[in-house]
C-alpha cells in the first residue's frame, strides 16, 4: 500500500475543486406542488406556489422562467432598490451566484428555476469564449427570452410527465440553459478565429508529471502555469485545449481514478479511501463519484 500512503501524506482538504453539495434550490423550494431532478450540469424545478416570499442565496447561477403571469412582483437584486413590477409569461430572472437576491409575490405563482454551478458555467465558457472568466449580466426585471420560455416548457412537460424524466435529455436541456446565458447574457462574444494551440509538448508533460504527483493536494491556475511555463491568463485555454478538459476536471478525474483503485483493492474502509484520494469526507467522494462516473464508492465495490 505504498501508493496509498504517498497520498495520505499529501492529502490536503482544500482542492481546487468545488465540493459537491445538495442543490442548494431543492432546499429552498417545497417538494409540495413541485417536480424536480438534479442532472450532471445542473437543476431543474417547476413549481406552483400560493403567495409568498423568498431569499436566493446564490451557491450556484439560477434562471427563473415564469409560466404564468404574475402581477405586482416585488424583487431586489444584491443591495438594490426593490422593484416591483408585472411578470409576463416568459419573463426571465437571472440571479448569478454570489449575488442574493429576494422575491415577494401576492398570488399563486408557475414557474420554472434552472440551476447551474459556477464551475459548470465555467466549463461552458472554455468551449464557448476559449476562457472561463465571465460574469453574468443579469437583464432588468420584466424581461421576456422567448427562446428560454421555449426550452422551459420542454423541461417542465419532462419533469411532469407520467413517465420518469430522463436524466440525459434534461442535462441537454439545461446544457442549452448554460450556452444560451453565456450568448445573450454576458459581454463577451464568440471569438471570430479561435486561438491556436496548447501547452508545449515539454509544458504539456510537466503539468501531467505534476499533477500526478500533486492531484491530493490544493493546487492553483498560478502554480500550474508556472509548471507549464507560461502567463497565468492563458493557461486555462491551452490546457483545456491540451487535455480535453478544464483543469479542476483533470483534477477530479486523477483523484477518482485513484479511489477506484483503492476501493477495489478493499483494503481500505471508504472514509479512508476518501482521505488518501484528496477528498474532503466520505460523502464528498460518494457525491463527486455518483456525479462524474454514475456510482457510489459502496456500488464499484460490491462490482468489484
Amino acid at each position: 500500500m505504498k501508493d496509498a500512503q504517498e497520498a495520505r501524506g499529501r492529502a490536503d482538504f482544500r482542492d481546487i475543486a468545488s465540493e459537491l453539495t445538495e442543490r442548494y434550490v431543492f432546499d429552498m423550494i417545497p417538494e409540495s406542488g413541485s417536480a424536480r431532478k438534479a442532472t450532471m450540469r445542473g437543476s431543474a424545478i417547476y413549481s406552483v406556489r400560493s403567495a409568498g416570499s423568498q431569499k436566493f442565496p446564490a451557491s450556484e447561477h439560477s434562471v427563473g422562467i415564469v409560466l404564468a403571469t404574475a402581477r405586482k412582483l416585488r424583487a431586489s437584486r444584491g443591495s438594490d432598490r426593490i422593484k416591483e413590477y408585472d411578470a409576463p409569461v416568459g419573463c426571465i430572472a437571472i440571479s448569478p451566484a454570489g449575488v442574493d437576491d429576494s422575491l415577494a409575490w401576492l398570488a399563486t405563482r408557475k414557474n420554472l428555476v434552472v440551476a447551474i454551478p459556477p464551475e459548470i458555467l465555467a466549463e461552458l465558457a472554455v468551449h464557448e469564449f476559449d476562457g472561463t472568466d465571465v460574469e453574468l449580466e443579469p437583464p432588468a426585471f420584466g424581461t421576456v427570452d422567448l427562446w428560454v420560455l421555449d426550452i422551459a416548457k420542454r423541461v417542465c412537460a419532462e419533469l411532469t410527465g407520467d413517465v420518469a424524466p430522463n436524466e440525459l435529455y434534461l442535462d441537454s436541456l439545461v446544457t442549452l440553459f448554460g450556452v444560451h446565458l453565456l450568448r445573450t447574457y454576458t459581454s463577451r462574444k464568440r471569438p471570430s478565429v479561435s486561438l491556436k494551440g496548447g501547452l508545449s509538448p515539454g509544458g504539456a508533460r510537466r503539468v501531467r508529471e505534476y499533477l500526478s504527483e500533486h492531484f491530493t493536494q490544493k493546487t492553483n491556475v498560478a502554480e500550474l502555469a508556472s509548471v507549464a511555463g507560461i502567463s497565468p491568463n492563458h493557461f486555462i485555454v491551452r490546457f483545456a485545449r491540451t487535455f480535453g478538459t478544464p483543469p479542476n476536471r483533470y483534477l477530479i478525474n486523477l483523484r477518482l481514478d485513484f479511489a477506484e483503485k483503492l476501493l477495489v483493492e478493499g483494503e481500505l474502509a471508504i472514509a479512508e479511501v476518501a482521505y488518501m484520494a484528496g477528498f474532503s469526507d466520505q460523502s464528498h467522494l460518494t457525491a463527486t463519484m455518483k456525479r462524474y462516473r454514475g456510482k457510489t464508492p459502496t456500488e464499484l465495490r460490491f462490482r468489484g
